[in-house]
């Protein structure tokens, strides 16, 4: 007989999708550099995105969301270690 499965965590898991979402929404707008270009006269300042650091941001936020989501349905330490990580990066962005 095959052990039943809990249901998706469709509540812990959508919480978990606003709370990456603010931490994005505010880390986004400050990852830009600010680049004086000294080679014109006068010199000229500009913002320089910077994609990867974006992706890095991404990743950081939405593995754990992953994590409680996908793994959270059949292991409960998985749940609480994504609920753990999601907490560090809010305490560190916001």
């Amino acid at each position: 007989m095959e052990k039943s499965r809990r249901p998706i965590p469709w509540l812990s898991g959508s919480l978990a999708m606003l709370v990456a979402l603010v931490i994005v929404g505010v880390a986004y707008p400050n990852i830009g550099r600010f680049v004086v270009d000294r080679s014109t006269s006068p010199p000229r300042t500009y913002l320089e995105p910077q994609p990867m650091l974006l992706l890095g941001i991404l990743c950081a936020t939405f593995a754990p969301v992953l994590c409680i989501f996908i793994l959270g349905r059949r292991w409960w330490w998985a749940e609480m270690l994504g609920w753990l990580v999601l907490a560090f990066l809010f305490v560190i962005c916001v």
